[in-house]
């Protein structure tokens, strides 16, 4: 069988074809691998005066995103130990709280917040969690965890 001037006997054909597929697939999940490390996703819901971590976890040296939607009828705080190392703190979708420090964060009902930051890339050399927290009601708290990495990203 002839492919672009290439003559190619059947039986090697396949070795062909997964040959080529190992290249292009092996391209493919580099690329997502590589956009996935790009930004890191954290996303926390807020329902029945109780937070749960949903899916996520917090890479050293890379950006990420904390999600915190607001399932209850009330509004509620939002504070983590996490902001005290982060870099760069950026919040939309709620407000700051007046007269509580400057990473004290409001999300009204039904509302979804976002803040965007960077952890370092020296944070102590070691996996650990950060709590969370409502200032205004003590039932709504949780951990999330900082994955210590090291090598191209990382430390």
């Amino acid at each position: 069988m002839k492919i672009g001037g290439l003559c190619l006997k059947p039986r090697l054909i396949p070795v062909f074809l997964l040959a080529a597929g190992v290249f292009f697939g092996a391209g493919l999940v580099s690329l997502v691998v590589h956009a996935a490390a790009g930004s890191q996703k954290v996303e926390i819901v807020i329902q029945d005066g109780e937070a749960k971590l949903v899916r996520g976890s917090i890479l050293n040296g890379l950006p990420t995103e904390i999600s915190i939607r607001n399932e209850d009828s009330i509004t509620h705080g939002f504070n983590s130990s996490i902001f005290g190392k982060a870099r760069k703190i950026e919040m939309s979708g709620g407000s700051r709280a007046e007269d509580m420090g400057s990473h004290v964060y409001r999300v009204n009902p039904g509302r979804t917040m976002v803040i965007k930051l960077t952890m370092p890339d020296d944070v102590g050399g070691e996996s650990r969690t950060h709590a969370f927290w409502c200032d205004m009601h003590r039932t709504v708290k949780g951990e999330m965890l900082l994955v210590e990495q090291s090598g191209e990203t990382g430390g």
